[in-house]
């Protein structure tokens, strides 16, 4: 493997890195999807995308990710014609409406209830003669 094709395929790998992590940030809802930082990624990932796909020879691929640039960049021209402060208005509208992520809760999950303390202090269950034998249940 020469340095040429190392480099490409490590271009390749980062720019899929990166249309991956723009996706998983927008799935979480940490990002929205006509904001500049994840264009940005989408926009950075699928021209190194288009690279490794062109050396490769998979023209398929190159379109896709032809494509993809093409619409993120519309996008990012949208957003910037529009203006920061209407963008912001508007992607803060949008993310106040929906429902925050849930942390898990240690209240919501039932444990069983624990005391602390002596344990000769705790009451014994009375027990007959007859069940001594026998699992009690409780």
């Amino acid at each position: 493997m020469n340095t040429t094709t190392f480099f490409i395929d490590a271009v390749g790998w980062t720019g899929a890195a990166l249309v991956l992590i723009a996706y998983g940030l927008l799935s979480i809802r940490w990002m929205d999807g006509n904001s500049y930082s994840y264009q940005a990624l989408n926009v950075t990932g699928a021209i190194m995308l288009v690279i490794n796909s062109y050396y490769l020879k998979a023209y398929p691929s190159v379109g896709v990710n032809a494509a993809w640039v093409g619409i993120a960049v519309l996008t990012l021209f949208r957003e910037w014609w529009r203006g920061p402060a209407e963008t912001y208005k508007r992607v803060t509208a949008r993310l106040s409406k929906r429902e925050p992520l849930r942390k898990i809760s240690l209240q919501r999950i039932k444990l069983p209830a624990f005391k602390l303390g002596n344990r000769n202090n705790q009451k014994k269950p009375r027990t007959s003669a007859k069940e001594m034998g026998q699992p009690q249940f409780l």
